[in-house]
């Protein structure tokens, strides 16, 4: 099944770019979703609400502000699909979400977060 999993943190891009040196405890949610499941953040790229850094896939790698992405992870975007994010609906890939919100809720709204998303194809 083609699909992203995607990675959100407040480590820096560059902090992030070393995948053997990152700080797991800094990530705010993971979670792997279908062919459609990186459009919420080409949505926010294409509203200006986030910055695209590298596009090769492994990973594309974006910046956005906590004020734009915390309500989408309260709200559930790890739970959406194919880029809808309705309540209580999983992932293709069940079982491949996590959640932390207790460090979602300490994200003060100006703090840049990391985004990754990487091609599961």
């Amino acid at each position: 099944m083609s699909g992203w999993w995607t990675i959100i943190s407040t480590e820096t891009p560059e902090q992030m770019a070393d995948m053997t040196k990152v700080n797991k405890e800094a990530f705010l949610a993971t979670w792997e979703a279908g062919l459609f499941g990186a459009d919420w953040i080409a949505q926010l790229c294409q509203q200006g609400k986030a910055t695209q850094l590298a596009f090769n896939g492994f990973p594309n790698r974006y910046t956005a502000l906590a004020n734009v992405v915390v309500p989408l992870l309260q709200a559930g975007i790890a739970e959406a699909q194919d880029g809808e994010f309705p309540q209580g609906q999983l992932t293709g890939w069940p079982g491949c979400i996590t959640v932390h919100q207790n460090r979602i809720a300490a994200c003060e709204p100006g703090q840049l977060l990391t985004i990754e998303v990487w091609d599961q194809s």
